[in-house]
């Protein structure tokens, strides 16, 4: 099994790379055409999106994943079919029914988050429901740990994205800046269309020998309760940071208006932590994303088998740390060059700004990938009520600390930052409490603090080396991310060969 854990894992991480440097092209040109306050309006748009489609079908991958594991585990394969049905109906209908309530109160939303043109909330009649069949089927295959085609729709996905968004982004920008927002959204339409075709192909293609059952009321309603009983819980808790950031889209601008800024500098300051800074920011969080989808169909498996898979926690979390430290702060100390490059019309004080994001928001992306994971942990186990309860502990406590704080002109737009910190911390401490009754792993914290001390100088390294001007940015970039990755692996050498070569060494013993 942790074979199939890590060739998941790889697969989704490899996607994820690629995902994520086509996300990145994508914004890159997407802000030079619409301009950083465009960004924020893209950005006040996607936080409800994101909202709405976790409303929609935010539980519905992990549901299934953990669903059909433990069937398989069980010897309960027909259950699977009606899991999947289930998982449609739900999905879909919720998907619909949002995306026409948007549609028509879009107009007032717009209104509110002092938006010139509601055309993108439009859209949602479409993009939610796909969104809803992109879950759906990729949690499908997940349960029988088939990483591939979740990893293939979303290359399809981003390369479509990249290509129609642009498109239309750049026509529809010559006639204002939120017609160009509602153009890229255009192109996310029609890239979710792609994928769900792609999807639906191999489905077909996999599945077109199945017989059909016939199963009975009683069987058929035992079914959907288990899977309710899994998804809505994991629906609501997976909507609760959404829900925040949401939240969070809808009133910032005016607190940060009651903070002394103007409308156009408010909008600019949570366009560049949103759309520029925390953009960046999520790419480590491809790691931890690839750790915990794969791993969880693998655990919810053990579990059901009477396992309870203490050795592939542990590897997981040390997978985790050993690749998002650095990534992370790596990241951090490369901004500056990589913002005066690619985003040309920045000036030095909006760097200057972004760095320092890019700096507190690095402990906010390292407390969000341990929540993730830490949450894995509790679907694995069953405990979807608990993370339902935690996770609106954290989100309550985000949303009062980003209120309150966005409107003290010393924080401002770092109120975002500190906010899901404190959530995130929250949420880690509460879920650790309760697994110490359900499952039993621990991390050395002698390999934990040499994991931090070559981050510490891998950081210190790259960013003294591209602050030099020995070459262009560009190529001090370069050059730096290597020097990094040689001062992080030969610091931490021997907690890579314990990590992946233990097995092997013991043998030769």
């Amino acid at each position: 099994m942790v074979s199939k854990f890590s060739s998941g894992a790889i697969v989704l991480l490899i996607s994820g790379i690629i995902c994520k440097l086509l996300g990145a092209f994508f914004r890159l040109p997407l802000t030079n055409m619409i301009g950083i306050e465009g960004i924020g309006v893209f950005q006040l748009v996607m936080s409800l999106y994101s909202f709405a489609l976790v409303l929609t079908s935010g539980g519905v991958a992990n549901s299934l994943s953990k669903l059909i594991s433990s069937a398989r585990a069980n010897g309960r394969m027909e259950k699977i079919s009606l899991y999947l049905k289930q998982a449609l109906f739900i999905s879909v209908g919720i998907g619909l029914l949002i995306g026409l309530i948007l549609l028509i109160f879009g107009k007032y939303i717009a209104l509110f988050q002092q938006i010139s043109s509601s055309l993108s909330y439009y859209l949602f009649i479409l993009l939610l429901p796909l969104g809803a069949l992109l879950a759906t089927l990729r949690g499908f295959f997940q349960g029988y740990e088939n990483m591939l085609p979740t990893a293939i729709s979303q290359v399809i996905e981003q390369v479509f994205k990249f290509v129609f968004g642009l498109l239309f982004a750049y026509y529809f920008s010559k006639i204002g800046i939120a017609q160009g927002v509602f153009g890229a959204f255009l192109g996310v339409t029609i890239s979710e269309a792609i994928s769900v075709l792609y999807l639906l192909m191999f489905y077909v293609a996999k599945n077109k020998d199945r017989k059909k059952e016939i199963y009975s009321k009683d069987f058929k309603r035992m079914v959907r309760k288990e899977f309710n009983y899994a998804n809505f819980p994991l629906l609501f808790s997976a909507s609760i940071l959404p829900l925040v950031n949401a939240f969070e889209g809808l009133i910032i601008v005016p607190r940060l208006i009651s903070a002394g800024f103007t409308s156009s500098v408010a909008t600019e300051l949570y366009g560049l932590q949103a759309g520029v800074v925390g953009a960046i920011l999520h790419f480590p969080l491809i790691i931890s994303f690839a750790v915990t989808t794969s791993l969880l169909p693998n655990l919810s498996y053990n579990i059901s088998k009477g396992n309870g898979g203490k050795l592939m926690i542990e590897k997981g979390l040390k997978i985790l740390l050993y690749f998002l430290l650095p990534t992370t702060f790596g990241l951090v100390a490369i901004i500056k060059p990589i913002l005066s490059v690619f985003y040309v019309n920045m000036t030095e004080a909006l760097i200057g700004i972004a760095f320092n994001l890019m700096l507190y928001g690095a402990f906010s992306t390292i407390f969000t990938a341990l929540m993730q994971y830490i949450i894995m942990l509790l679907q694995a186990n069953g405990q979807f009520n608990y993370i339902l309860v935690i996770t609106v502990i954290g989100g309550a406590v985000k949303a009062v600390l980003s209120f309150t704080l966005s409107a003290l002109s010393s924080i401002n737009i770092y109120a975002v930052l500190i906010g899901n910190i404190a959530m995130t911390t929250f949420v880690c401490l509460l879920g650790l409490a309760k697994l110490k009754n359900l499952v039993q792993f621990s991390l050395n914290l002698g390999e934990v603090c040499l994991l931090l001390f070559g981050t510490l100088l891998m950081y210190l390294g790259v960013y003294t080396f591209v602050e030099s001007s020995y070459y262009s940015p560009l190529v001090n970039v370069i050059i730096a991310v290597f020097l990094g990755m040689l001062i992080y692996f030969v610091i931490t050498i021997s907690f890579f060969l314990k990590l992946f070569y233990k097995k092997k060494v013991k043998k030769r013993v």
